[in-house]
């Protein structure tokens, strides 16, 4: 998230705030690092989702694969 204009902070423990930079809103989201894992499992990454969807309306459409 750090290249798409948040900054980025590692506050307690496994929590990361990203703060925006450059966008309109100015709600930053925190986030979970996920416990001794490689991939993070789909339900997380599902509930992600949905929280970027309510702080920033942002939708999978939005995304491309690298």
């Amino acid at each position: 998230m750090s290249g798409t204009a948040f900054s980025v902070q590692k506050l307690y423990g496994s929590v990361w705030q990203f703060t925006p930079r450059n966008l309109i809103v100015e709600r930053s989201i925190l986030f979970h690092e996920p416990n001794f894992m490689a991939k993070i499992p789909y339900q997380y990454a599902r509930q992600i989702g949905r929280r970027l969807f309510r702080a920033y309306g942002w939708h999978g459409g939005m995304f491309g694969l690298a």
